[in-house]
Protein backbone atom coordinates (compact mmCIF):
# COMPACT_ATOMS: atom_id res chain seq x y z
CA UNK A 1 0.00 0.00 0.00
CA UNK A 2 1.37 3.43 -0.96
CA UNK A 3 2.45 5.63 1.95
CA UNK A 4 0.43 8.85 2.21
CA UNK A 5 2.44 11.95 1.36
CA UNK A 6 3.02 14.53 4.10
CA UNK A 7 3.72 18.24 3.96
CA UNK A 8 4.34 21.07 6.41
CA UNK A 9 2.60 24.42 5.92
CA UNK A 10 4.10 27.32 7.91
CA UNK A 11 2.20 30.61 7.60
CA UNK A 12 0.89 33.27 9.99
CA UNK A 13 -2.46 33.47 8.14
CA UNK A 14 -4.91 31.14 9.87
CA UNK A 15 -7.36 31.09 6.96
CA UNK A 16 -4.70 29.89 4.50
CA UNK A 17 -3.61 27.15 6.90
CA UNK A 18 -7.18 25.90 7.27
CA UNK A 19 -7.92 25.94 3.52
CA UNK A 20 -4.64 24.25 2.55
CA UNK A 21 -5.01 21.58 5.21
CA UNK A 22 -8.49 20.65 3.97
CA UNK A 23 -7.55 20.91 0.29
CA UNK A 24 -4.51 18.68 0.71
CA UNK A 25 -6.51 16.20 2.78
CA UNK A 26 -9.08 15.91 -0.02
CA UNK A 27 -6.25 15.22 -2.48
CA UNK A 28 -4.54 12.54 -0.41
CA UNK A 29 -1.79 14.62 1.24
CA UNK A 30 -1.56 14.93 5.01
CA UNK A 31 -0.75 18.55 5.92
CA UNK A 32 0.69 19.67 9.27
CA UNK A 33 0.03 23.38 9.74
CA UNK A 34 1.90 25.88 11.95
CA UNK A 35 1.15 29.53 12.71
CA UNK A 36 4.37 29.74 14.70
CA UNK A 37 7.67 28.20 13.65
CA UNK A 38 8.09 24.91 15.54
CA UNK A 39 11.24 23.07 16.54
CA UNK A 40 12.05 22.10 12.97
CA UNK A 41 14.57 19.38 13.77
CA UNK A 42 12.16 17.65 16.15
CA UNK A 43 9.13 18.01 13.88
CA UNK A 44 10.94 16.80 10.75
CA UNK A 45 12.40 13.84 12.65
CA UNK A 46 9.00 12.88 14.08
CA UNK A 47 6.62 13.56 11.18
CA UNK A 48 8.99 13.01 8.21
CA UNK A 49 7.44 15.46 5.69
CA UNK A 50 8.00 15.06 1.95
CA UNK A 51 7.71 18.81 1.26
CA UNK A 52 7.40 22.13 3.12
CA UNK A 53 5.37 25.23 2.23
CA UNK A 54 6.89 28.23 4.00
CA UNK A 55 5.96 31.91 4.02
CA UNK A 56 8.93 34.20 3.34
CA UNK A 57 7.65 36.85 5.77
CA UNK A 58 6.84 35.59 9.27
CA UNK A 59 6.36 37.59 12.47
CA UNK A 60 9.69 38.15 14.18
CA UNK A 61 11.69 35.86 11.91
CA UNK A 62 12.65 35.55 8.26
CA UNK A 63 11.27 32.60 6.36
CA UNK A 64 14.60 32.44 4.52
CA UNK A 65 16.39 31.74 7.81
CA UNK A 66 13.93 28.90 8.44
CA UNK A 67 14.62 27.65 4.92
CA UNK A 68 18.35 27.54 5.67
CA UNK A 69 17.72 25.64 8.92
CA UNK A 70 15.57 23.08 7.08
CA UNK A 71 18.31 22.59 4.50
CA UNK A 72 20.81 21.97 7.32
CA UNK A 73 18.50 19.30 8.74
CA UNK A 74 17.65 17.64 5.41
CA UNK A 75 19.28 19.12 2.32
CA UNK A 76 17.02 17.12 -0.01
CA UNK A 77 13.70 18.22 1.53
CA UNK A 78 11.97 20.53 -0.99
CA UNK A 79 10.85 23.86 0.46
CA UNK A 80 8.27 25.89 -1.49
CA UNK A 81 8.35 29.55 -0.47
CA UNK A 82 5.13 31.60 -0.38
CA UNK A 83 4.87 35.38 -0.45
CA UNK A 84 2.30 38.08 -0.95
CA UNK A 85 4.96 40.78 -1.40
CA UNK A 86 6.55 41.90 -4.66
CA UNK A 87 10.07 41.69 -3.27
CA UNK A 88 12.21 40.26 -6.07
CA UNK A 89 15.35 40.38 -3.94
CA UNK A 90 13.76 38.09 -1.34
CA UNK A 91 12.62 35.69 -4.05
CA UNK A 92 16.12 35.50 -5.52
CA UNK A 93 17.62 35.03 -2.06
CA UNK A 94 15.16 32.20 -1.41
CA UNK A 95 16.16 30.42 -4.60
CA UNK A 96 19.84 30.89 -3.82
CA UNK A 97 19.22 29.35 -0.40
CA UNK A 98 17.76 26.21 -1.96
CA UNK A 99 14.02 26.90 -2.38
CA UNK A 100 12.27 24.41 -4.67
CA UNK A 101 9.81 26.99 -6.02
CA UNK A 102 8.18 30.36 -5.27
CA UNK A 103 4.39 30.69 -4.97
CA UNK A 104 2.79 34.12 -5.11
CA UNK A 105 -0.14 34.91 -2.81
CA UNK A 106 -3.02 35.09 -3.34
CA UNK A 107 -2.73 31.80 -5.20
CA UNK A 108 -3.97 31.58 -8.80
CA UNK A 109 -5.60 28.29 -7.85
CA UNK A 110 -5.25 25.70 -5.12
CA UNK A 111 -4.88 23.11 -7.88
CA UNK A 112 -1.60 24.82 -8.79
CA UNK A 113 -0.45 24.69 -5.16
CA UNK A 114 -1.32 21.00 -4.99
CA UNK A 115 0.42 20.22 -8.29
CA UNK A 116 3.67 21.93 -7.30
CA UNK A 117 3.62 20.39 -3.82
CA UNK A 118 2.82 16.92 -5.15
CA UNK A 119 5.63 17.14 -7.72
CA UNK A 120 8.03 18.29 -5.00
CA UNK A 121 6.98 15.40 -2.75
CA UNK A 122 7.37 12.90 -5.61
CA UNK A 123 10.83 14.26 -6.37
CA UNK A 124 11.80 13.95 -2.71
CA UNK A 125 10.50 10.38 -2.45
CA UNK A 126 12.40 9.37 -5.61
CA UNK A 127 15.55 10.98 -4.23
CA UNK A 128 15.15 9.18 -0.89
CA UNK A 129 14.57 5.89 -2.65
CA UNK A 130 17.77 6.37 -4.65
CA UNK A 131 19.68 7.20 -1.47
CA UNK A 132 18.23 4.17 0.31
CA UNK A 133 19.08 1.85 -2.57
CA UNK A 134 22.61 3.20 -2.72
CA UNK A 135 23.00 2.91 1.06
CA UNK A 136 21.67 -0.63 0.96
CA UNK A 137 24.29 -1.64 -1.59
CA UNK A 138 27.06 0.03 0.42
CA UNK A 139 25.82 -1.53 3.68
CA UNK A 140 25.73 -5.00 2.20
CA UNK A 141 29.19 -4.56 0.79
CA UNK A 142 30.50 -3.21 4.10
CA UNK A 143 29.11 -6.12 6.15
CA UNK A 144 30.35 -8.85 3.86
CA UNK A 145 33.18 -10.16 5.97
CA UNK A 146 34.69 -12.86 3.84
CA UNK A 147 37.88 -14.86 3.99
CA UNK A 148 40.42 -14.37 1.21
CA UNK A 149 38.73 -16.92 -1.03
CA UNK A 150 35.30 -15.33 -0.71
CA UNK A 151 36.74 -11.86 -1.09
CA UNK A 152 38.39 -12.88 -4.35
CA UNK A 153 35.05 -14.21 -5.57
CA UNK A 154 33.29 -11.02 -4.56
CA UNK A 155 35.79 -8.62 -6.11
CA UNK A 156 35.61 -10.30 -9.49
CA UNK A 157 31.83 -10.61 -9.36
CA UNK A 158 31.53 -6.90 -8.54
CA UNK A 159 33.17 -6.06 -11.85
CA UNK A 160 30.09 -7.41 -13.61
CA UNK A 161 27.80 -4.83 -11.98
CA UNK A 162 27.03 -2.15 -14.52
CA UNK A 163 28.49 -4.23 -17.36
CA UNK A 164 25.68 -6.75 -17.85
CA UNK A 165 22.00 -7.33 -17.26
CA UNK A 166 22.21 -11.01 -18.26
CA UNK A 167 22.25 -13.64 -15.45
CA UNK A 168 23.77 -16.13 -17.92
CA UNK A 169 26.85 -13.91 -18.20
CA UNK A 170 27.23 -13.91 -14.40
CA UNK A 171 26.87 -17.71 -14.21
CA UNK A 172 29.40 -18.30 -16.97
CA UNK A 173 31.99 -16.07 -15.31
CA UNK A 174 31.22 -17.60 -11.91
CA UNK A 175 32.24 -20.99 -13.30
CA UNK A 176 35.58 -19.53 -14.37
CA UNK A 177 36.13 -18.28 -10.80
CA UNK A 178 34.93 -21.37 -8.99
CA UNK A 179 37.02 -23.93 -10.88
CA UNK A 180 40.19 -22.35 -9.45
CA UNK A 181 39.15 -23.22 -5.89
CA UNK A 182 37.01 -26.37 -5.90
CA UNK A 183 37.47 -29.70 -7.61
CA UNK A 184 34.43 -30.79 -9.62
CA UNK A 185 33.51 -32.38 -12.91
CA UNK A 186 30.63 -30.05 -13.80
CA UNK A 187 29.01 -26.85 -12.58
CA UNK A 188 25.37 -26.22 -13.53
CA UNK A 189 22.75 -23.61 -12.78
CA UNK A 190 19.01 -23.61 -13.37
CA UNK A 191 17.90 -19.99 -13.72
CA UNK A 192 14.28 -18.92 -13.26
CA UNK A 193 13.28 -16.38 -15.91
CA UNK A 194 9.53 -15.85 -15.73
CA UNK A 195 7.87 -19.02 -16.95
CA UNK A 196 11.03 -20.19 -18.69
CA UNK A 197 13.54 -22.56 -17.10
CA UNK A 198 17.07 -22.39 -18.44
CA UNK A 199 19.85 -24.79 -17.39
CA UNK A 200 23.46 -23.75 -18.01
CA UNK A 201 26.17 -26.41 -17.75
CA UNK A 202 29.94 -25.80 -17.67
CA UNK A 203 31.98 -27.28 -19.19
CA UNK A 204 29.96 -28.84 -21.99
CA UNK A 205 29.13 -32.43 -20.97
CA UNK A 206 26.85 -33.20 -23.90
CA UNK A 207 28.70 -36.43 -24.72
CA UNK A 208 28.24 -37.73 -21.16
CA UNK A 209 24.56 -38.63 -21.13
CA UNK A 210 24.70 -40.13 -17.63
CA UNK A 211 26.09 -36.92 -16.14
CA UNK A 212 23.60 -34.87 -18.15
CA UNK A 213 20.74 -36.88 -16.65
CA UNK A 214 22.14 -36.41 -13.15
CA UNK A 215 22.38 -32.64 -13.62
CA UNK A 216 18.92 -32.31 -15.13
CA UNK A 217 17.15 -34.44 -12.53
CA UNK A 218 18.89 -32.93 -9.50
CA UNK A 219 18.12 -29.35 -10.54
CA UNK A 220 14.63 -30.00 -11.84
CA UNK A 221 13.82 -31.61 -8.49
CA UNK A 222 14.37 -28.19 -6.89
CA UNK A 223 12.43 -26.20 -9.49
CA UNK A 224 9.01 -24.94 -8.29
CA UNK A 225 5.57 -25.67 -9.76
CA UNK A 226 6.48 -28.84 -11.64
CA UNK A 227 3.84 -31.38 -12.46
CA UNK A 228 3.25 -34.27 -10.07
CA UNK A 229 4.42 -36.76 -12.71
CA UNK A 230 7.67 -34.84 -13.30
CA UNK A 231 8.39 -34.73 -9.59
CA UNK A 232 7.72 -38.45 -9.12
CA UNK A 233 10.00 -39.30 -12.05
CA UNK A 234 12.74 -37.13 -10.56
CA UNK A 235 12.36 -38.62 -7.07
CA UNK A 236 12.52 -42.15 -8.52
CA UNK A 237 15.84 -41.26 -10.17
CA UNK A 238 17.38 -39.57 -7.11
CA UNK A 239 19.06 -42.27 -5.01
CA UNK A 240 19.71 -40.28 -1.85
CA UNK A 241 20.19 -36.70 -0.79
CA UNK A 242 23.41 -36.05 -2.67
CA UNK A 243 23.96 -39.07 -4.92
CA UNK A 244 22.40 -40.05 -8.24
CA UNK A 245 22.98 -43.48 -9.81
CA UNK A 246 22.61 -43.98 -13.54
CA UNK A 247 23.43 -47.53 -14.50
CA UNK A 248 27.05 -48.32 -13.65
CA UNK A 249 27.90 -44.64 -12.99
CA UNK A 250 27.29 -42.95 -9.68
CA UNK A 251 27.62 -39.18 -9.34
CA UNK A 252 27.73 -37.15 -6.17
CA UNK A 253 26.33 -33.67 -6.21
CA UNK A 254 25.36 -30.73 -4.02
CA UNK A 255 22.70 -28.21 -4.96
CA UNK A 256 22.18 -24.74 -3.48
CA UNK A 257 19.55 -22.01 -3.87
CA UNK A 258 20.77 -18.85 -5.57
CA UNK A 259 18.67 -16.49 -3.48
CA UNK A 260 18.83 -13.08 -1.83
CA UNK A 261 16.24 -11.87 0.65
CA UNK A 262 12.82 -12.97 -0.66
CA UNK A 263 13.82 -13.67 -4.26
CA UNK A 264 15.10 -16.96 -5.71
CA UNK A 265 17.06 -16.42 -8.92
CA UNK A 266 17.69 -20.11 -9.50
CA UNK A 267 19.58 -23.18 -8.27
CA UNK A 268 23.21 -24.24 -8.70
CA UNK A 269 24.91 -27.61 -8.45
CA UNK A 270 28.38 -29.18 -8.46
CA UNK A 271 28.93 -32.72 -9.74
CA UNK A 272 31.67 -35.37 -9.56
CA UNK A 273 32.20 -39.03 -8.79
CA UNK A 274 33.90 -38.49 -5.41
CA UNK A 275 31.75 -37.28 -2.45
CA UNK A 276 31.82 -33.60 -1.42
CA UNK A 277 33.13 -32.67 2.03
CA UNK A 278 31.43 -30.31 4.47
CA UNK A 279 34.01 -27.54 4.00
CA UNK A 280 33.47 -27.69 0.23
CA UNK A 281 29.73 -27.46 0.75
CA UNK A 282 30.23 -24.40 2.97
CA UNK A 283 32.40 -22.72 0.33
CA UNK A 284 29.87 -23.48 -2.39
CA UNK A 285 27.02 -22.14 -0.26
CA UNK A 286 28.85 -18.87 0.31
CA UNK A 287 29.89 -18.73 -3.32
CA UNK A 288 26.26 -19.05 -4.46
CA UNK A 289 25.31 -16.39 -1.92
CA UNK A 290 27.79 -14.07 -3.64
CA UNK A 291 26.28 -14.89 -7.03
CA UNK A 292 22.84 -14.01 -5.68
CA UNK A 293 24.17 -10.78 -4.15
CA UNK A 294 25.69 -9.84 -7.49
CA UNK A 295 22.43 -10.51 -9.34
CA UNK A 296 20.56 -8.45 -6.75
CA UNK A 297 23.00 -5.55 -7.01
CA UNK A 298 22.78 -5.62 -10.79
CA UNK A 299 19.00 -5.36 -10.39
CA UNK A 300 19.38 -2.46 -7.92
CA UNK A 301 21.92 -0.77 -10.17
CA UNK A 302 19.54 -0.97 -13.11
CA UNK A 303 16.74 0.40 -10.94
CA UNK A 304 18.87 3.37 -9.87
CA UNK A 305 19.95 3.95 -13.48
CA UNK A 306 16.33 3.85 -14.60
CA UNK A 307 15.46 6.57 -12.05
CA UNK A 308 18.09 8.83 -13.59
CA UNK A 309 16.98 8.47 -17.23
CA UNK A 310 13.20 8.11 -16.95
CA UNK A 311 10.59 10.85 -16.69
CA UNK A 312 8.94 10.50 -13.28
CA UNK A 313 5.39 11.06 -14.57
CA UNK A 314 5.23 9.20 -17.89
CA UNK A 315 7.92 6.54 -17.45
CA UNK A 316 9.46 7.26 -20.86
CA UNK A 317 12.94 8.76 -21.27
CA UNK A 318 13.51 12.23 -19.85
CA UNK A 319 14.81 15.29 -21.70
CA UNK A 320 18.48 14.75 -20.89
CA UNK A 321 18.50 11.13 -22.02
CA UNK A 322 16.49 11.61 -25.22
CA UNK A 323 18.81 14.42 -26.35
CA UNK A 324 21.88 12.24 -25.66
CA UNK A 325 20.23 9.37 -27.55
CA UNK A 326 19.63 11.71 -30.48
CA UNK A 327 23.30 12.75 -30.44
CA UNK A 328 24.27 9.08 -30.72
CA UNK A 329 21.88 8.52 -33.62
CA UNK A 330 23.11 11.65 -35.41
CA UNK A 331 26.70 10.47 -35.02
CA UNK A 332 25.76 7.03 -36.37
CA UNK A 333 24.01 8.58 -39.38
CA UNK A 334 26.94 10.90 -40.01
CA UNK A 335 29.42 8.01 -39.88
CA UNK A 336 27.53 5.36 -41.83
CA UNK A 337 25.22 7.50 -43.98
CA UNK A 338 22.10 5.90 -42.55
CA UNK A 339 18.67 7.53 -42.63
CA UNK A 340 17.33 9.36 -39.60
CA UNK A 341 14.21 11.39 -38.89
CA UNK A 342 12.66 12.88 -35.78
CA UNK A 343 9.14 13.98 -34.88
CA UNK A 344 8.39 16.58 -32.23
CA UNK A 345 4.80 16.48 -30.91
CA UNK A 346 2.92 19.00 -28.77
CA UNK A 347 -0.56 18.70 -27.24
CA UNK A 348 -2.87 21.37 -28.64
CA UNK A 349 -4.37 23.71 -26.04
CA UNK A 350 -3.10 21.59 -23.17
CA UNK A 351 -3.65 24.46 -20.75
CA UNK A 352 -7.39 24.14 -21.40
CA UNK A 353 -7.26 20.52 -20.23
CA UNK A 354 -5.66 21.57 -16.95
CA UNK A 355 -7.98 24.54 -16.52
CA UNK A 356 -11.12 22.55 -17.37
CA UNK A 357 -10.45 19.17 -15.78
CA UNK A 358 -7.61 19.87 -13.35
CA UNK A 359 -3.92 19.02 -13.25
CA UNK A 360 -4.56 15.40 -12.30
CA UNK A 361 -6.47 14.94 -15.54
CA UNK A 362 -3.63 16.69 -17.35
CA UNK A 363 -1.13 14.28 -15.82
CA UNK A 364 -3.30 11.34 -16.90
CA UNK A 365 -3.35 12.69 -20.48
CA UNK A 366 0.44 12.94 -20.53
CA UNK A 367 0.78 9.39 -19.22
CA UNK A 368 -1.64 7.93 -21.74
CA UNK A 369 -0.13 9.89 -24.61
CA UNK A 370 3.31 8.50 -23.73
CA UNK A 371 1.92 4.94 -23.69
CA UNK A 372 0.19 5.41 -27.04
CA UNK A 373 3.29 6.91 -28.62
CA UNK A 374 5.46 3.99 -27.47
CA UNK A 375 2.96 1.42 -28.71
CA UNK A 376 2.66 3.18 -32.08
CA UNK A 377 6.35 2.96 -32.92
CA UNK A 378 8.92 0.24 -33.67
CA UNK A 379 11.24 -1.37 -31.16
CA UNK A 380 14.23 0.53 -32.59
CA UNK A 381 12.49 3.92 -32.25
CA UNK A 382 13.23 5.99 -29.14
CA UNK A 383 10.64 8.09 -27.34
CA UNK A 384 11.14 10.75 -24.69
CA UNK A 385 9.42 13.65 -22.97
CA UNK A 386 11.13 16.70 -24.43
CA UNK A 387 9.30 19.35 -22.40
CA UNK A 388 6.09 19.96 -20.48
CA UNK A 389 3.63 18.63 -23.06
CA UNK A 390 6.18 18.02 -25.82
CA UNK A 391 7.29 14.54 -26.88
CA UNK A 392 10.22 13.64 -29.11
CA UNK A 393 10.35 10.48 -31.25
CA UNK A 394 13.66 9.40 -32.80
CA UNK A 395 13.12 7.32 -35.95
CA UNK A 396 16.32 5.56 -37.11
CA UNK A 397 16.53 4.17 -40.65
CA UNK A 398 13.62 6.43 -41.66
CA UNK A 399 13.59 9.18 -44.27
CA UNK A 400 11.60 12.39 -43.94
CA UNK A 401 8.59 11.24 -45.97
CA UNK A 402 8.18 8.07 -43.96
CA UNK A 403 8.80 10.05 -40.78
CA UNK A 404 5.91 12.28 -41.78
CA UNK A 405 3.72 9.21 -42.43
CA UNK A 406 4.54 7.81 -38.98
CA UNK A 407 3.80 11.15 -37.31
CA UNK A 408 0.55 11.62 -39.24
CA UNK A 409 -0.60 8.11 -38.34
CA UNK A 410 0.00 8.88 -34.67
CA UNK A 411 -1.81 12.22 -34.93
CA UNK A 412 -4.85 10.47 -36.39
CA UNK A 413 -4.77 7.90 -33.61
CA UNK A 414 -4.78 10.59 -30.92
CA UNK A 415 -7.58 12.49 -32.66
CA UNK A 416 -9.77 9.38 -32.45
CA UNK A 417 -8.74 8.43 -28.91
CA UNK A 418 -11.07 9.19 -26.00
CA UNK A 419 -9.70 10.36 -22.67
CA UNK A 420 -11.72 9.99 -19.48
CA UNK A 421 -11.89 11.48 -16.03
CA UNK A 422 -14.49 11.76 -13.29
CA UNK A 423 -16.49 14.24 -15.36
CA UNK A 424 -16.69 12.00 -18.42
CA UNK A 425 -14.92 11.64 -21.75
CA UNK A 426 -13.05 14.28 -23.69
CA UNK A 427 -10.78 14.43 -26.74
CA UNK A 428 -7.51 16.13 -27.49
CA UNK A 429 -5.46 16.77 -30.61
CA UNK A 430 -1.76 17.11 -31.21
CA UNK A 431 0.44 18.96 -33.65
CA UNK A 432 3.82 17.79 -34.86
CA UNK A 433 6.92 18.83 -36.70
CA UNK A 434 9.09 16.37 -38.63
CA UNK A 435 12.73 16.80 -39.66
CA UNK A 436 15.27 14.52 -41.35
CA UNK A 437 19.03 14.41 -40.92
CA UNK A 438 21.35 15.58 -43.68
CA UNK A 439 25.14 15.53 -43.65
CA UNK A 440 26.69 18.52 -41.90
CA UNK A 441 23.71 18.95 -39.60
CA UNK A 442 24.16 18.85 -35.82
CA UNK A 443 21.63 17.89 -33.15
CA UNK A 444 20.58 21.46 -32.40
CA UNK A 445 19.91 22.18 -36.08
CA UNK A 446 17.87 18.98 -36.46
CA UNK A 447 15.74 19.79 -33.41
CA UNK A 448 15.32 23.40 -34.56
CA UNK A 449 13.93 22.29 -37.91
CA UNK A 450 11.45 19.97 -36.20
CA UNK A 451 10.52 22.74 -33.77
CA UNK A 452 10.03 25.24 -36.62
CA UNK A 453 7.80 22.76 -38.40
CA UNK A 454 5.86 22.19 -35.19
CA UNK A 455 5.37 25.94 -34.89
CA UNK A 456 4.18 26.04 -38.52
CA UNK A 457 1.63 23.31 -37.71
CA UNK A 458 0.36 25.38 -34.79
CA UNK A 459 0.05 28.48 -36.95
CA UNK A 460 -1.69 26.47 -39.64
CA UNK A 461 -4.59 25.65 -37.36
CA UNK A 462 -3.21 22.89 -35.09
CA UNK A 463 -4.14 19.19 -35.25
CA UNK A 464 -1.73 18.64 -38.12
CA UNK A 465 1.82 17.52 -38.94
CA UNK A 466 4.21 19.82 -40.75
CA UNK A 467 7.21 18.64 -42.77
CA UNK A 468 8.92 21.16 -45.01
Amino acid sequence: METRKRTFVIDDEEDILFILKEFFRNHGIEAFTYEMVPDMASEIREKKPNAVLLDIFLPGISGIEILKKIKEIDSNLPVIMMTGHLDEEKKIESLRSGAYAILAKPFKSYEEVYHITNNAANHYLETQRTIELTAEIEKRHEHERLNLLELDFLKKLQLMIGETEDPAFVIKNSFALLKNFLNFQAFAALMLQGEDINIQIYPNVGSNQKLMECITMSLMNKAPERTKVEKQMSEMTIAGKDTLSTGEDKYNFMTVDISARDRIYGYAGLYRVLPFHDDEKAIFNRFCSNIAMTLEKISLFNEIRSLSIRDGLTGIYNHAFIVEALKDEVERSRRYGSLLSIALFDIDDFKKVNDTFGHLAGDAVLQKLAELLKSSLRAIDIVGRYGGEEFLAILPETDGINGYIVAERFRERIEKESFTNDEGKFNITISGGVAHFTQGMDVNKLIKIADDNLYAAKRGGKNRISYA
